[in-house]
């Protein structure tokens, strides 16, 4: 039987940590799972057409998520025995606060077209698909959804007032619980980011269950090398004061990438 995972996000709940414990331990998966990680599906723009979905929510649109993702698992070399391991969280739909309309209301059916994909490519064969999304209680997630866009976009709404435009947007269980009412055949399971931070390889903990590799190969996992720190408050109230600003575009990446530099120096240096 064939076994395949698709973590599919969700957005600031520890996906970086995950992906990177699935990169550093890619030599121990690869003879057991294909790994399937963002630097690649966004290099074959399947990202790019989940996320178009996520906003247009089209015939058109799914039909060329559906296609990309075919012709990409076409590309992949499973062998006799090889299963799938896939994390992208934007295959869960743009991150909401760029989408604050839709949310994740496109994720049970970008999640479907994915399973259908699967079913497409192992046709004939015996597969086992579970879908994993990692949660984090909204306050929290909120705050980080808030955090990245100061760092990445020209943010300049307060923590409060943010919070207050996202208010009615469901919350993170709801999305799994329509992504399961969507796929009752298919195992939906999930994880807490708080729980997860406190197990040996933290985010990364669910995939170490899941490729269950024996004994001696299993004490050659190592835990993430690469997780997004949060940063200080003061550091934060200097990125919103930057966007406020009148500084242009280049003058302004140029002063937040050096506060942000600054800071994760800082925190490196307290470690």
């Amino acid at each position: 039987m064939r076994r395949v995972l698709l973590h599919l996000g969700l957005h600031k709940t520890g996906t970086t940590a995950a992906q990177s414990f699935l990169y550093d331990n890619r030599d121990l998966i690869w003879p057991h799972f294909a790994l399937v990680l963002p630097y690649r599906t966004r290099k074959a723009g399947l990202s790019r057409a989940a996320t178009n979905h996520s906003i247009y929510g089209t015939v058109g649109t799914l039909s060329e998520f559906g296609s990309l993702i075919r012709d990409f698992l076409d590309t992949l070399d499973f062998g006799e025995k090889r299963g799938l391991i896939v994390s992208e969280e934007n295959f869960a739909g743009l991150r909401p606060s760029r989408n604050i309309e839709q949310g994740y209301a496109a994720a049970p059916e970008l999640a479907a077209c994915l399973v259908d994909a699967i079913h497409h490519r192992f046709a004939g064969q015996e597969i086992e698909i579970t879908i994993y999304l990692s949660l984090r209680q909204r306050g929290g997630w909120l705050r980080s959804l808030w955090a990245h866009d100061l760092k990445r976009t020209r943010q300049v709404q307060d923590f409060e007032t943010f919070r207050s435009n996202m208010d009615h947007l469901p919350s993170l269980q709801d999305t799994v619980n329509q992504i399961r009412e969507r796929l009752p055949s298919i195992n939906v399971a999930v994880e807490w980011l708080e729980e997860l931070q406190l197990r040996r390889f933290g985010p990364g903990t669910p995939f170490a269950e899941y490729i269950d590799l024996p004994g001696n190969k299993a004490n050659l996992l190592v835990p993430p090398s690469k997780v997004n720190n949060r940063l200080p408050e003061d550091i934060l109230a200097e990125l919103l004061d930057l966007n406020r600003s009148r500084l242009d575009e280049a003058a302004l990446i140029e002063q937040k990438t050096a506060i942000i530099d600054r800071a994760k120096d800082a925190l490196i240096g307290t470690t």
